[in-house]
């Protein structure tokens, strides 16, 4: 595949050329590893910015695919994180989204008119080896921490972060879906990647190139629960910051008003529009009483497609 592999969707349907993006991505990378190098501490200033290299050349040519484990230390605006992160693509993209870009630093991320702080209760829907939980902790310093993964080799990974964490967080090894039942997973070596909507399954299939296909592994079933009965089960009766990345699933459980919904302050979530409804979604999130918060730099979205909605309590 080569350099190919450096192309998105955007730039194979917009025929961007290999040149350009190649311009673009090194410049990205060159970026990336000083950033690294400033949001790192300790040894990890000196480890991380190679392990940003290590994914561009990955996603160059041939991508990381192995299960060892390397300790990482970061600082965020509160507190520091020590996570444990796998060598290859998938854990290394998470990483740059959460420690590198900060996508979930909210308030420098979105305009909002009050900074926020602390966050007492955080739920994490999509929690992969447990990344995103750990910057949330260490960032707003909850007092509960739900953190939702139904892949058992993210999940072994999740919890010996989770073990990392100051703060006792409570892990569900589960699908969160719009209704209790089973679902069929299609997994792969690309971990961030895996899915039970059959809608996304389909059109990763129908692209060769990707990296889904590439590190294709057998599927697997899954228990999946209703966000209703998540909350009901563990004793969570508000919820201020739901966080939600679950490959196409948030069309099923977003996909009309729920009573849950009112029991959120926040919702931040990825829509997949490429392959699900988003339209729904949102107007969803609309009815039940939320407001999309814009961006402070629109410009940026392409590199954190991420959405803030607060509840209206006006």
């Amino acid at each position: 595949m080569g350099i190919d592999g450096l192309r998105s969707e955007a730039d194979r349907e917009e025929r961007t050329s290999i040149a350009r993006v190649l311009a673009r991505e090194t410049t990205g990378c060159v970026r990336d590893m000083a950033v690294a190098g400033r949001h790192a501490t300790g040894l990890s200033r000196l480890s991380v910015p190679y392990w940003m290299f290590r994914r561009f050349l990955g996603a160059a040519g041939r991508p990381l695919d192995g299960d060892e484990l390397v300790p990482m230390e970061f600082a965020t605006p509160r507190r520091t994180a020590r996570v444990l992160v796998r060598k290859n693509q998938s854990d290394l993209l998470i990483l740059w989204q959460m420690f590198v870009r900060r996508f979930y630093e909210l308030s420098a991320t979105y305009a909002l008119d009050k900074e926020i702080e602390t966050l007492d209760t955080i739920v994490d829907l999509g929690g992969n080896t447990g990344l995103a939980a750990s910057y949330l902790t260490a960032r707003y310093r909850p007092r509960t921490l739900l953190t939702v993964e139904p892949v058992p080799e993210n999940a072994a990974v999740l919890r010996r972060n989770a073990a990392l964490s100051p703060l006792d967080w409570i892990v569900e090894e589960t699908a969160a879906a719009g209704a209790a039942g089973t679902l069929e997973f299609t997994i792969s070596g690309y971990w961030a990647a895996c899915t039970g909507v059959p809608e996304v399954t389909a059109f990763r299939r129908a692209r060769p190139y990707r990296l889904e296909n590439r590190l294709a592994r057998p599927g697997i079933r899954v228990p999946a629960v209703s966000v209703d009965d998540l909350l009901e089960r563990n004793g969570i009766a508000h919820v201020d910051l739901l966080k939600v990345d679950i490959e196409g699933a948030e069309a099923d459980i977003f996909g009309r008003p729920q009573p849950w919904m009112d029991r959120v302050e926040r919702v931040v979530l990825e829509v997949h529009d490429r392959y699900i409804d988003g339209h729904t979604v949102r107007a969803t999130l609309r009815t039940a009483g939320f407001t999309a918060v814009p961006p402070r730099n629109p410009a940026l979205f392409r590199l954190n497609p991420v959405e803030l909605y607060i509840r209206d309590r006006h």
